[in-house]
């Protein structure tokens, strides 16, 4: 079947693949592990957290019997945290077909069912005397979808810091754009907390829940775990990471962020992507008003901040673990949610060209 250019294929298919949660008994171990995982080229969902060597990899089938095999000679323990991904992801599947009326929160959405919602809340907060919405386009995708973004702010004429909050900029991680569309619900007619008054009297809000709406849909027609974008550079594999595509200390460095096949593909130069690109030219545009911008991603429970291209802190690293452990002990006091928070090389990973180092080391944002 052929729409706008674009063959639509049959949905990729899970079937077996499950996902073992690996504790390696020591960092000589972890080193082994993780060899294992670039020699097989496989998935790691949840990479070790700082103070615990455990992570998360998806495994195919036809691989399994070897991974086990090499994680029982390496010494590290192993159990299945899910046994068929396929089975939750057709659970899923039946959870998102389901009809609701109105705006289920609770549920994930197709790209149109969001862009519906945004109107929605512009035509909503309109109404109200204390609350005012604006929804403008602020780029359009590769495959020409637009990039939206929504202000929500007091309606009384005056100009507040802001805050910025992106969604979605991994196509496969749809918790991210539900939550900063949560977010949205709650500001403008939220019930469930009091505190929405406060945050738009001291605040300007502007969210772009769904950064990169390409992906997004390609994960509810074709692969629910497609990572990147669906730009077409005339390479040998379709998408670019558009978290490694921004322009503050951009090098692909490794084989992995250089391989147009990789999941973590930089692209061919930075800012090389639409999606990374409409980003950019807001918050430059914006960027004297801005005072913090977030970036949701799944999973893991973390509250990270710059640097991730390097163990190196930012000179003013101690107000932002501050401000970093204020929201963690506020998300575990409401929720009983630990949270980890640090660093990103510490925390988490080593990456380069991600949006947040950009943010803080090019448009200056001090919180990011």
């Amino acid at each position: 079947m052929l729409l706008c250019g674009y063959v639509l294929a049959d949905p990729k298919r899970f079937d077996g693949h499950k996902v073992l949660h690996i504790l390696p008994g020591s960092i000589e171990h972890l080193k082994n592990v993780l060899e294992l995982k670039e020699l097989l080229n496989l998935d790691i969902w949840r990479h070790p957290p700082m103070g615990n060597l455990s992570m998360d990899v998806q495994v195919e089938p036809h691989k399994l019997e070897l991974v086990l095999t090499s994680l029982q000679q390496i010494g590290a323990d192993v159990r299945v945290l899910i046994h068929d991904i396929q089975q939750l992801i057709d659970k899923e599947q039946k959870q998102t077909k389901k009809k609701d009326t109105g705006f289920n929160h609770f549920a994930y959405h197709r790209f149109s069912a969001i862009k519906k919602y945004l109107a929605d809340v512009v035509t909503a907060a309109n109404s109200m005397n204390n609350v005012s919405a604006q929804l403008t386009t602020i780029g359009y995708s590769f495959e020409f979808r637009e990039i939206q973004m929504i202000k929500v702010s007091r309606n009384d004429g005056l100009s507040r810091p802001a805050i910025v909050i992106d969604g979605g900029i991994h196509a496969r991680e749809w918790i991210s754009p539900a939550t900063v569309l949560y977010f949205i619900g709650q500001l403008v007619s939220g019930d469930e907390f009091d505190y929405s008054p406060k945050l738009l009297d001291k605040f300007d809000w502007y969210f772009i829940p769904l950064l990169n709406p390409d992906g997004y849909e390609f994960t509810h027609t074709t692969d629910r775990l497609w990572r990147k974008n669906r730009v077409n550079h005339g390479e040998k594999c379709i998408g670019v990471d558009i978290n490694r595509n921004f322009g503050y200390m951009w090098n692909p460095v490794n084989n992995r962020s250089a391989n147009s096949c990789s999941d973590v593909y930089a692209g061919p130069f930075a800012f090389s992507e639409e999606e990374s690109f409409a980003l950019k030219m807001f918050i430059l545009n914006n960027k004297d008003n801005i005072t913090a911008y977030l970036t949701y991603h799944s999973y893991g429970q973390m509250w990270l901040y710059p640097w991730g291209y390097t163990s190196a802190l930012p000179t003013d690293w101690q107000e932002l673990d501050s401000a970093a452990k204020v929201g963690t002990e506020a998300l575990e006091s409401l929720y009983g949610t630990p949270y980890l928070a640090g660093p990103t090389v510490k925390t988490l990973y080593s990456a380069t060209g991600v949006s947040e180092d950009w943010a803080k080391g090019v448009a200056n944002i001090e919180y990011s």
